[in-house]
């Protein structure tokens, strides 16, 4: 017997209803499990239509980033505990030199810079030469603190303004090699296995001392210009901070000094420098800018 349009009929509707059912009681289980995370975590519905969550339901308790493990977010701390990192935070750099000329230390720390400058025979005033647009200079001040949060000194430094250089014109070469931080740990291993012991150095005012083999001028330095000749520009012998070859003449300067002391370069590794003598006696020195680290059993 062959159903009729009709059974047909009736039997599309009752599978619209079921399948109908079957959603709605997913949706519901949905909203029961709440949403599923990528770690496996199902979070709590939330009611949109009130601020908290639906009422008989506990909220998830979230916790704080890995990166805050180390750092204090300022909630309960007493009144001492923030007065004491009050009393850590140190006053603003200066920005402008008009503010720092106000201040007698400040004062004093720029003077010392020109000072440093001018016993180093870093530059001689001459003449502008026609033609020649000399680079600007402006004052950089910095408060240098201890360890422990207290100010150690105020430091004031002259600096070229490099970006008006020229390419072919005021520099050409401007790479300077530094040491890699595989060369310092295998530096810090080898000290370590025969009980040498490690020094440190840090050299003061060092791209001061990079011999300059372009002919660069730069303008007086502001509250700096001499009386009756305003009109005249420094040359630099030696390279100021900013330059974009100062670097490169610093790395040049000290090699040159390195192999007068007859220390020998590694060939693959140009801020490496080693000195043996006789009865396995040796000195290893790590160049890292201005800083060194040498050791050794002499």
């Amino acid at each position: 017997m062959q159903p009729s349009t009709l059974d047909w009929e009736e039997a599309e509707a009752e599978s619209e209803t079921e399948e109908q059912e079957e959603e709605n009681n997913g949706a519901d289980n949905s909203t029961r499990s709440g949403t599923p995370t990528r770690s496996g975590i199902h979070t709590e519905p939330y009611n949109h239509d009130h601020e908290s969550p639906i009422p008989g339901r506990e909220r998830r308790n979230r916790r704080e980033p890995g990166l805050m493990v180390n750092y204090e977010s300022g909630e309960g701390l007493s009144d001492e505990d923030i007065l004491n990192a009050m009393m850590m935070v140190t006053e603003n750099d200066l920005l402008s030199f008009e503010e720092a000329n106000k201040s007698t230390k400040w004062r004093n720390t720029m003077i010392k810079e020109m000072e440093s400058i001018e016993k180093n025979k870093t530059w001689e005033l001459v003449d502008a030469p026609i033609g020649v647009k000399p680079i600007g200079v402006k004052w950089i001040f910095k408060t240098k603190l201890k360890e422990n949060g207290e100010i150690d000194n105020f430091k004031a430094r002259l600096v070229a303004k490099g970006y008006a250089q020229e390419y072919g014109v005021d520099y050409i070469e401007v790479f300077a090699p530094i040491a890699r931080l595989d060369t310092i740990c295998i530096i810090i291993i080898m000290a370590a296995h025969y009980n040498w012991k490690i020094f440190q150095l840090d050299v003061k005012s060092a791209f001061l001392h990079g011999e300059l083999k372009e002919d660069i001028y730069v303008q007086q330095p502001v509250g700096f210009v001499k009386k009756g000749e305003k009109d005249k520009v420094y040359k630099l012998r030696k390279a100021l901070y900013g330059l974009k070859q100062a670097p490169r003449a610093w790395y040049n300067k000290i090699e040159n000094y390195f192999s007068r002391e007859g220390f020998e370069r590694c060939i693959c590794e140009h801020t490496l420098f080693t000195k043996s003598k006789e009865g396995g006696k040796i000195l290893i020195v790590s160049l890292y800018v201005d800083d060194l680290i040498y050791t050794g059993n002499d």
